[in-house]
């Protein structure tokens, strides 16, 4: 487990978010006072969770690299999108105001984000995420993170953070309740670029897709399914999924329709 703590001059309204907290997951509060970081684990043995202003940091007991939400490629893939631009997950989903989608491999949630954003006010997204910090992480830092972008922080309040693991959330759903479903099992093969990721590897839910999860998610999805993979990857055929190749990245997509099942 965990300690929970504050930054350095927490506002009344941090303290209360992170005593809060603790209490709801029954994990010991700490108060900061002008400890740092290193001193407060020495001093409980424990990996601790900061509350600031503006995010939430979550320290491993044997790193000193914090984790922490950021927004990341979703920022510039809205503005993008906003200017009239296309964004090649959204054409892969062919998402458009109003759908219900289903991110069944959340991580830092960027993907949602932009998605958020396509399906709009009247639209509905949820993230899976079967990391239990890493789901607490995002869900709290997708709810104080202010971007300077409006429509991005817009985006992230209306997203709905699940934790529960994907094949068991998928089984609780009606059929055709929502219009998407989206995979990305990322860490499939590790991408050395993708330096912000470093401190989510260790922790990441590296499980593969599967047949009975294809299966639920056919049985919940309306119109399609998406997924992205490393270009190499087998999973494209191995699933049934047209690929869609994009010389420019080492990621490409691939999707089942499911629109002629409701004929």
């Amino acid at each position: 487990m965990y300690i929970v703590t504050t930054c350095l001059r927490p506002t009344d309204e941090v303290l209360s978010r992170a005593h809060r907290y603790a209490a709801e997951y029954k994990l010991k509060f700490v108060d900061r006072r002008k400890h740092s970081i290193d001193e407060l684990k020495k001093r409980h043995h424990q990996d601790v969770l900061v509350f600031d202003k503006r995010r939430v940091e979550y320290t491993p007991l044997h790193s000193t690299e914090p984790f922490f939400f950021h927004p990341s490629s979703s920022v510039f893939r809205v503005k993008q999108l906003s200017r009239g631009g296309t964004d090649p997950l959204i054409d892969a989903l062919q998402a458009t105001p109003g759908d219900r989608m289903l991110d069944c491999t959340l991580g830092l949630g960027s993907d949602s984000i932009v998605m958020s954003h396509a399906v709009g006010t009247t639209g509905k997204v949820v993230g899976i995420e079967s990391q239990f910090i890493t789901a607490q992480l995002v869900r709290e830092g997708m709810a104080v993170w202010v971007e300077k972008d409006e429509h991005v922080t817009e985006a992230m309040r209306r997203i709905e953070v699940v934790h529960a693991n994907s094949l068991d959330y998928l089984k609780t759903c009606a059929e055709n309740s929502f219009d998407c479903i989206y995979f990305d099992p990322m860490f499939e093969k590790t991408i050395s670029e993708s330096v912000h990721l470093n401190p989510l590897r260790s922790i990441a839910d590296t499980s593969p897709l599967t047949q009975e999860l294809i299966a639920e998610a056919k049985r919940v999805a309306k119109k399609r399914i998406v997924l992205k993979a490393h270009f190499e990857s087998d999973t494209f055929e191995r699933y049934g999924f047209t690929h869609i190749k994009r010389k420019t990245s080492k990621f490409h997509y691939g999707y089942i329709d499911l629109e002629s099942k409701s004929i």
